[in-house]
């Protein structure tokens, strides 16, 4: 049996006993998901009673994340929110490097500040966004946004270093997979 939906209505995440449901909302779109479909079915019936809602059927593609079913779960990625980031920073042709941070040792030199701060931020906002399936680029990633009040040149050229490493992952993606099991598994690649 459902919970009555009482205020707030929408939650990120509902846990029921031996299943488990994803509720995303974005200002007017939802994406919801879970492990049993009657009691999914039940959630949308009380859902369609206190708002209006449109069922799209199988998401493809929402808030820049391109959703596809592969054997045994999902494929999450993000290939074309990359080159429409690589678009607007002008950099669609350049080439990819191995890693999104200098390993070498960074000195402190005074910079002339970023001629554009705008484009900057805008840059910094797109590509925290893309951590959400790319999480190797979380440390690159926060390193810049640590400069958004007052960026220089030499921080411009740290965004652009984390979009040339991005030129050459395109294709990489979160892979979902079906499972019976609430273990939560993790792999990480450290060179």
């Amino acid at each position: 049996m459902l919970p009555r939906l009482t205020p707030p209505y929408l939650s990120c995440l509902l846990v029921l006993i031996s299943s488990i449901f994803y509720l995303l909302v974005y200002v007017d779109g939802i994406l919801l998901t879970g492990s049993n479909s009657t009691i999914l079915h039940r959630l949308i019936q009380l859902l369609s009673s206190e708002f209006k809602l449109c069922d799209l059927s199988v998401v493809h593609y929402f808030l820049g994340i391109e959703v596809q079913s592969i054997a045994m779960g999902l494929m999450l990625q993000q290939h074309k929110y990359i080159f429409d980031i690589l678009t607007q920073a002008g950099m669609t042709s350049c080439k990819p490097i191995d890693t999104p941070i200098s390993t070498s040792k960074v000195t402190i030199m005074p910079d002339p500040l970023f001629s554009n701060p705008i484009q900057f931020r805008q840059i910094v906002g797109a590509l925290h966004y893309l951590t959400f399936t790319r999480p190797y680029i979380y440390f690159a990633v926060n390193r810049v946004c640590q400069f958004m009040h007052a960026p220089i040149d030499s921080h411009w050229g740290a965004i652009k270093r984390i979009l040339c490493y991005l030129r050459g992952i395109t294709t990489y993606g979160l892979h979902i997979t079906c499972g019976f099991s609430f273990d939560l598994h993790s792999f990480t690649n450290a060179d």
